[in-house]
């Protein structure tokens, strides 16, 4: 498929929800901008010698040795990780909702691994650095599981939560590497009925939504299944592209779709898949995606 074909794919945004999304970016950048202000000057320098880890801050040509301040690297250490989720944002804000952004976070996003990876090689607490007070007490509780089948749970992420295919673990690896908080295959009742989502995540304001993989549609008893999930979802009043998202078996194929459904998860911002507008009008669901065009 030529370059050309794919921008013809690209569904165009109504004025009105493309104004909301923008409006929960510039409100997510806004609280992000606010918090760094508050944080200290300079930046975090990481040094290991003879095995041993430095922490060191360098303020305008001066380095000051702060690894026995723990609170002046951990505020650094935020202030590294959420300048480049900033940049992410503004770049994103600046060029639209086009297909300019799966270059944007294919760009951005293992910048933002890599930050990660230094802190974790470095012994630092990345749940600190990454997540809310709420995030961090909601990812480590004990959670309920599907309890059935449960021989098929063959497939361990890098955090050793097993799951039952290889698409599932592939997403469980990158929001675990991303240091997104999830659970996996939970329990939640929905008039009277146990439903399990694939993944249910804890967004930084303390809401929670949904991620749904999408990996046999081929299977009659797997299609009904997911209809009668969404369903129930939309029946209180849960809507896909807000508080519902979806993968499918054609995304996992290439990590840059993935992250980039993963950065809508976080921003709450309707996804654009043709396949996703099919299976939700084949349930009967409301949608905050538009129509594609022809």
């Amino acid at each position: 498929m030529g370059e050309k074909s794919k921008v013809l794919l690209t569904p165009v945004l109504a004025k009105t929800k493309i104004d909301r999304i923008n409006a929960n970016l510039y409100g997510e950048l806004s609280e992000m901008k606010k918090e760094l202000s508050s944080l200290p000057k300079g930046k975090l320098s990481i040094r290991v010698r003879n095995g041993h880890v430095q922490f060191n801050h360098r303020l305008d040509g001066t380095v000051k040795g702060i690894t026995s301040f723990p609170e002046t690297v951990y505020q650094l250490a935020s202030k590294q990780y959420l300048e480049l989720r900033a940049i992410l944002l503004e770049q994103i804000l600046e060029e639209g909702w086009t297909s300019e952004t799966v270059r944007i976070i294919s760009r951005l996003y293992p910048q933002i691994e890599t930050l990660l990876k230094k802190y974790e090689d470095a012994g630092l607490d990345i749940e600190r650095i990454t997540m809310t007070p709420n995030q961090r007490i909601w990812n480590s509780d004990r959670h309920s599981q599907k309890e059935n089948r449960r021989e098929e749970l063959i497939y361990p992420t890098r955090g050793g939560v097993y799951m039952r295919t290889q698409s599932e673990r592939f997403i469980g690896d990158l929001l675990e590497r991303l240091h997104i908080p999830y659970r996996y295959e939970t329990r939640v009742t929905i008039n009277n009925r146990a439903y399990h989502p694939d993944f249910i995540i804890m967004l930084p304001d303390g809401r929670l939504v949904i991620l749904e993989h999408v990996g046999r549609m081929d299977l009659r008893e797997y299609d009904e299944d997911l209809i009668i999930r969404l369903q129930a979802y939309d029946s209180i009043g849960l809507m896909i592209g807000r508080n519902v998202f979806m993968t499918f078996h054609h995304d996992i194929r290439e990590e840059a779709r993935v992250k980039e459904v993963l950065f809508q998860v976080l921003t709450a911002s309707p996804q654009r898949n043709k396949t996703l507008v099919s299976v939700a009008r084949k349930a009967g669901c409301q949608i905050e995606q538009p129509a594609y065009g022809s």
